[in-house]
């Protein structure tokens, strides 16, 4: 065992999506100036509002005081270090004299600095305490600026030379490098409260930072409290989202001090103009009052831009205010329907071109009518190409990097709670039927269900027998008359090696006389052996895929029957109409030239995309196709929901999003294997690792992602990066257990083997 693949790929970590936990909390709230319900006969209450205040994300966002602004030691800074996914040790974040700093430890600290717009000149300040540095010198990409010599112990604002040349739109990397530090010292080389690139400012011995300690203020005006963004012009932010359909901006603004001001709201889109949206004049003194500022985005909906908030005149010792300002949109949404049962069947190795509706409906006649009474998500995607990590966060509505199992060889930890747990603790039945080994009892899955069988695809029997055990099993549970609540779990062998086909019905199947390595018993361990060898011979070739396309549809036809009588014993006991029934894949098998069913697999969205259907209680719904962002926690969310439990997902709930209702600012999903991603922004696919700069591609302009356009496009670029760092970060923050290895017996080995994983 020590020398197979399972062992080799037990190393890399899987970080999964940032479902709603890396989204800005969202709130329900009446709408400005309506009751939030009357209980007067005949009245109606008020449609709800989604809201995100802008203030909670300015750390995300992006400062603008004479050039961009980098404020150090907190989370701006840790975004733009080399896209790290977490605070580096070489790096300390300190206060001192009421502003955050960076303690810096190391001679050399990157930062990276994203331009929306092209810039004349440019000259890089900063200000800093030194440490025992004697000497920094700034570089911004292949371009010295200079050095600068240092005095220990002085706190002050340093500019380098101005560089007299163009910078383009796009990424550059600023490089600070500190010397004099005498060897074995320990003591950190400086302390950086901010650095500055823009245009020359020649009062820079006065200038003061904009950080954001500063930009968010406690404001009164006319009696009215606030808690305001107040900018000194020229000042702005600006916070990269994807707008959603009916979002509007919201802001009470006015001025701060004696004298007045002027402010404008513009929009930011890669390769248009800015657009200016709003502008307004403000006053300040003892009349100063608060103006309302309501912006429409419509022109803007499902696009990828920036909003940017801007003081363009203020008069001394003022500033402008945008007092609470937030992104928000009314909506009317019902709750889900309470589910009587809920089934989760999550078929092995499936992709979107092997079934209804994506795919033929030939040989699956049950799944064709699921299809047309389900919700259809085309936009659903799995948070990683690991099958066992994708089934534990559908089942316990978070991502693998919360609840650990993370590598084919890591167990799910008794500390991750699965919604199995969530329901018996409330009195319900539960039950999970496996016909894959890497969800049987050897890597956790087995805890918590009142009934869990596995069958090994080593024993022989049929690819049905599990689904055929869940259908006996729930047709006993309503034998009793029991009118508790259910959750049937089923990860079903679907597409995947060893295939329940026949040596005379493969003989049947195209291409005619095959004689290639696929044939149905011994598949996988065919293609585990395809996998092992050098990279040039791993192919297979245009008749072993036409091969393999006509094993998965032969059995998945026969697991369409098999699917057809669970549902009928859901009908025959009456509880169809109240059932939350479930289709989901785990991970897609992938494309030529890959080998596919690889147990951890490139971050490929030929793997990632996999099919998700739901029929909702009272057939809510049916028919209706989703283009909304979705993947695996999203499901254990509406599950949870469903079944009216009390759980800690971050995922959304699936019948909210049927209904219409979309994030506000967006919603980004963080694929991840070990330090490797692939988020997906609307159409732009950022891929990378961590430490290394990523590409960007649009799909529905270049769907082989060929073009590589992180260069060109920084607000469609940076908006997926932030929401990459916020996914890692944020997840590793809610972890629940360290990894646990898998203890591997000699039969779950020999599973896995015949499976294909070894």
């Amino acid at each position: 065992m020590r020398a197979t693949v399972i062992w080799q790929r037990a190393a890399p970590l899987v970080i999964g999506v940032l479902a709603a936990g890396c989204d800005p909390k969202v709130d329900r709230v009446p709408e400005a100036g309506a009751p939030a319900a009357s209980t007067e006969p005949g009245s109606a209450p008020s449609p709800p509002r989604e809201k995100i205040a802008l203030l909670d994300r300015v750390s995300s966002c992006e400062v603008r005081h004479r050039g961009f602004l980098l404020d150090l030691g907190g989370a701006p800074a840790h975004a733009r270090r080399g896209f790290r996914a977490e605070p580096a040790e070489d790096v300390v974040d300190a206060e001192r004299e009421g502003a955050t700093v960076a303690r810096i430890g190391v001679p050399r600290v990157s930062y990276e600095v994203p331009l929306d717009e092209p810039q004349e000149e440019t000259e890089v300040s900063l200000r800093l305490r030194p440490g025992t540095a004697r000497s920094v010198t700034a570089t911004l990409g292949e371009r010295r600026l200079g050095t600068l010599r240092l005095t220990a112990g002085e706190t002050r604002t340093v500019a380098f030379p101005v560089l007299k040349a163009v910078l383009a739109a796009g990424r550059h990397t600023l490089n600070l490098s500190f010397a004099g530090r005498a060897r074995g010292s320990t003591e950190p080389l400086a302390e950086v409260d901010w650095v500055r690139l823009g245009p020359p400012d020649a009062s820079l011995a006065a200038y003061s930072a904009p950080t954001l300690r500063d930009l968010i203020a406690d404001a009164v005006l006319d009696g009215a409290p606030r808690r305001a963004l107040a900018l000194r012009a020229p000042a702005s932010i600006r916070c990269r989202l994807v707008v959603a359909p009916g979002t509007k901006l919201e802001s009470d603004v006015g001025f701060w001090g004696d004298g007045r001001g002027a402010l404008d709201v513009r929009v930011l889109s890669d390769g248009e103009s800015p657009t200016v949206l709003a502008e307004r004049k403000v006053t300040g003194g003892p009349g100063a009052t608060w103006t309302p500022l309501s912006i429409d985005l419509a022109d803007h909906a499902s696009r990828t831009v920036a909003i940017e908030l801007r003081a363009t005149e203020t008069t001394k010792g003022g500033r402008v205010l945008f007092g609470d300002p937030v992104l928000t949109r009314t909506s009317e949404v019902s709750a889900i329907p309470e589910a009587s049962t809920v089934v989760l069947f999550v078929s092995a190795g499936t992709d979107r071109k092997s079934v209804p509706p994506w795919g033929s409906h030939a040989g699956q006649s049950t799944l064709s009518e699921l299809a047309r009474g389900a919700a259809v998500f085309s936009h659903y995607r799995a948070p990683t190409t690991v099958p066992a990590a994708v089934v534990a966060s559908l089942i316990t509505g978070e991502p693998p990097h919360v609840h650990a199992l993370e590598d084919p060889a890591a167990r799910l930890p008794k500390a991750a709670r699965t919604l199995g747990e969530l329901l018996k603790e409330a009195s319900g039945r539960t039950g999970m039927f496996t016909a894959v080994p890497a969800t049987s009892a050897a890597f956790g899955f087995d805890a918590g269900w009142d009934r869990f069988v596995q069958v090994s695809p080593v024993q022989d029997v049929e690819a049905t027998q599990p689904i055929l055990a869940a259908a006996r099993w729930l047709d006993d549970e309503l034998k009793q008359g029991d009118t508790g609540r259910r959750l049937l779990v089923i990860h079903a062998r679907g597409a995947h090696p060893p295939w329940d086909v026949s040596r005379e019905e493969a003989a049947l199947l195209a291409p005619e006389e095959y004689g290639g390595p696929l044939e149905p018993r011994r598949g996988g361990v065919a293609l585990a052996r395809l996998r092992t060898q050098r990279r040039g011979l791993k192919k297979l070739g245009d008749d072993d895929w036409a091969r393999l396309r006509a094993l998965t549809q032969a059995a998945l036809s026969k697991q369409d029957v098999a699917l057809g009588q669970l549902i009928s014993v859901l009908k025959k006991k009456g509880v169809w109409d109240s059932t939350l029934f479930v289709f989901v894949g785990d991970v897609a098998p992938g494309e030529a030239p890959d080998t596919p069913f690889d147990p951890a697999g490139e971050l490929a969205e030929e793997r990632l995309e996999v099919p998700l259907l739901i029929k909702f209680p009272g057939g809510k719904f049916a028919g209706k196709e989703l283009q909304t962002p979705a993947t695996a926690v999203d499901v254990g969310a509406t599950v949870l929901r469903a079944l009216k439990l009390q759980g800690g997902t971050t995922g959304s709930d699936l019948f909210a999003v049927a209904d219409g209702v979309e994030p506000v600012a967006g919603r980004g999903l963080v694929a991840a294997l070990g330090d490797r991603y692939a988020t997906r922004l609307g159409p732009w696919l950022l891929r990378g690792t961590l430490t290394k700069v990523p590409t960007l591609c649009q799909l529905d302009v270049d769907p082989a992602c060929v073009n590589d356009v992180f260069a060109q496009k920084p607000i469609a670029g940076w908006a997926a990066w932030q929401w990459t760092f916020d996914a890692f970060t944020t997840n590793a923050a809610r972890r629940v257990a360290p990894r646990e290895p898998a203890s591997i017996d000699p039969d779950t080995g020999a599973a896995l083997t015949v499976w294909g994983d070894i």
